[in-house]
């Protein structure tokens, strides 16, 4: 659990937080799995059950501006969940919540904002300031998010509720450096305010809009999740062209490699 996943970005240092990981179906992966045309590619990666193992991560990036923590994992509401150990791995790393300065929120879902609150339902990170996209906050706010199942909607809420209260969070409307070194971009289809991060003009951390290293092959396979496939088609291919351009290595909250990205015709290659 505590081993250093240090990433070097353009000479700032960066390290994966493992906040924890579950196996689930191909088929929330892959919306509309077909084993005819996914199962070549994806069969391989499966485990015994037939699922994909995949983690649930953030990142600490040590900016020279200060720490900067890029999502904070699902916290108490992991549940039954092997989920939860953000913290853990912050003091693994002699890293303590009043250490970060800036936390940058990519998206509302429970695995990336959980975290963002002490077991007293206050924010964990009292001497930070969270960056959340404009878009992002006023969907966790809407009705339609209270309207989710299986009260999807609850931890964003309460999160976004606790940071306004202690007057802890920005909202933006474009990109930003949230520190030197540190850029905030839109990512929108995920979700529909969804973050991206380029750090040192070296490294993109693009939360959830790519779920998948098969994802380069296909940037077309959506998952389950995605509450604008379309969109979310046009960001990953957005992004993958940004690292391809600009040589940037690529990583992501659910994926368990970071690579540099290939031009391959209409796709791409993801090589470690």
């Amino acid at each position: 659990m505590f081993e250093d996943r240090r990433l070097d970005a353009g000479g700032i240092a960066c390290h994966v937080l493992v906040d924890g990981g579950r196996a689930v179906s191909p088929r929330f992966v892959f919306r509309g799995y077909d084993d005819d045309v996914h199962g070549p590619f994806v069969r391989p990666h499966l485990d015994a059950e037939g699922k994909l193992y995949g983690r649930f991560s953030a990142l600490l990036i040590e900016a020279p501006g200060g720490m900067v923590l890029v999502d904070a994992g699902m916290g108490a509401f992991a549940q039954d969940l092997d989920a939860g150990h953000l913290h853990e791995e912050l003091d693994a790393l002699g890293v303590r919540p009043w250490d970060i300065r800036i936390v940058v929120i990519t998206h509302g879902h429970a695995d990336h904002v959980g975290g963002l609150l002490d077991p007293r339902k206050k924010p964990s990170f009292p001497d930070a300031r969270h960056v959340i996209h404009r878009h992002e906050a006023d969907f966790w706010a809407s009705d339609a998010a209270g309207e989710l199942p299986d009260d999807a909607g609850q931890p964003a809420l309460l999160a976004l509720h606790a940071l306004l209260e202690a007057d802890l969070l920005d909202v933006i409307a474009e990109d930003i450096d949230v520190v030197s070194g540190v850029h905030a971009i839109a990512a929108p289809g995920h979700t529909p305010g969804h973050l991206a991060v380029v750090i040192g003009g070296a490294l993109l951390w693009a939360g959830d809009a790519i779920v998948s290293p098969l994802n380069a092959i296909h940037p077309e396979w959506v998952s389950a999740a995605d509450m604008d496939p379309t969109a979310n088609e046009a960001t990953r291919r957005a992004l993958f062209e940004r690292a391809v351009d600009n040589g940037l290595l690529l990583a992501a909250s659910h994926m368990p490699m970071t690579g540099s990205v290939l031009r391959r015709g209409l796709a791409y290659e993801l090589t470690i």
